[in-house]
């Protein structure tokens, strides 16, 4: 079977369906170096505008899976949630009413111009995107204000402010039916890894809590609800009360680096198999597999010497997301992904902090104004 993956990342997606023996081509923005390896053929492209004549050169496929901001391109048989259903999950303005009616835990949520009557302190984020990038606590008044400011501050959405675990459910759905494949911790705002408190640092898998059959009943009962199709995933926040729901992402997630190790899934095949209806069993875990993500502390060209250490930790299982030479990395956007599997969470996670560090160190050394190389992928 010939797929087409479109998307800025399409790494995780493009080497999950190469594992399971899919000739996969890929349209990527970023053209990392496992990108261009899993991928049977694969080719940069710098506007949406471009997509479909680039598609055209990889001839006829079977399907398309198209990645987030290009869920309404026009393709033949697209492998993804409607774009209503995307729209319908997405939009965070929209998301809590519907989890009210459904009597799913959620954070109270009002518009900017609402957001003091939820007093403080609040969390404000965008109303759809942003992987916890663009989230900000606002604890007062007068940070409300300054906040108001900003010519795009109704784009965004005020919330209550929860503490607790942040966690997610990694689900396999066909629309009428919904297996939930594992659950996950979330790694947020990691001082070592990234200098923005609330982005997407990684995940560890299998997570275990006492609140685990709450977890799995929410996720199952958003899925059936809206009707998702494919991989998704459902964010919480586990509180010492229980669980609340922050968010669903009906799309492949980045959890997938460590669902798949730990569970011994292919979480590509999954999905495709589900829009025939076929779902998989659940399984034990056979492993506790930690992913890392590692920003940039500053603006960085990556040289010969970064990429050719990353590659060979790649070869080894510890790396992925692996830049080219010579790409430009501005200051906190994730330079590379650090992965491990252990016997317990304390190891794996031990394993990408100390591989984390490892990069870090290497990336202090680079200059900002080494030249640009070309690369191309093919």
């Amino acid at each position: 079977m010939k797929v087409l993956v479109i998307a800025n990342s399409a790494r995780i997606i493009v080497c999950s369906a190469k594992k399971a023996g899919y000739t996969v081509f890929a349209l990527d923005f970023f053209g990392d170096v496992d990108t261009c390896i899993c991928s049977d053929k694969a080719r940069i492209f710098k506007s949406s505008h471009e997509l479909h004549e680039l598609a055209g050169t990889f001839g006829e496929v079977d399907a398309a899976i198209l990645g987030p901001g290009y869920e309404n391109l026009k393709f033949k048989n697209i492998l993804n949630n409607t774009p209503k259903v995307m729209e319908e999950v997405s939009d965070k303005s929209k998301l809590p009413k519907k989890l009210l009616s459904m009597d799913i835990p959620h954070p109270e949520t009002e518009s900017i111009d609402k957001a003091h009557e939820l007093g403080f302190p609040l969390m404000i984020k965008p109303k759809s995107g942003s992987g916890g990038i663009q989230n900000k606590v606002v604890r007062n008044e007068e940070e409300l204000s300054l906040f108001k400011e900003r010519t795009d501050a109704r784009e965004f959405i005020a919330q209550e402010y929860i503490e607790g675990i942040p966690c997610s459910a990694s689900i396999i759905s066909s629309g009428e039916d919904a297996v939930v494949v594992a659950l996950n911790e979330q790694l947020i705002g990691i001082p070592s890894l990234t200098g923005l408190p609330f982005a997407y640092c990684g995940n560890i898998t299998p997570f275990h809590s006492k609140f685990n059959n709450q977890m799995i009943q929410y996720a199952k009962q958003i899925a059936l609800e809206f009707g998702l199709m494919g991989s998704n995933g459902v964010d919480f926040i586990q509180t010492e009360k229980g669980i609340v729901v922050i968010e669903v992402n009906p799309r492949f997630q980045g959890s997938m680096d460590t669902v798949e190790p730990a569970f011994g899934i292919n979480i590509f095949d999954a999905h495709v198999k589900s829009f025939d209806g076929e779902l998989p069993g659940v399984k034990d875990p056979i492993c506790v597999a930690a992913k890392s993500i590692v920003y940039a502390d500053k603006k960085i060209v990556i040289s010969q010497k970064v990429s050719d250490t990353l590659k060979r930790c790649m070869k080894t299982g510890r790396a992925a997301d692996i830049p080219q030479p010579g790409t430009v990395i501005p200051q906190d956007e994730p330079v590379s992904t650090m992965l491990a599997t252990a016997g317990t969470r304390s190891a794996a996670l031990e394993k990408v902090i100390k591989s984390s560090h490892d990069l870090k160190n290497v990336l202090k050394k680079e200059k900002i104004n080494n030249p640009v190389r070309k690369f191309k992928v093919i």
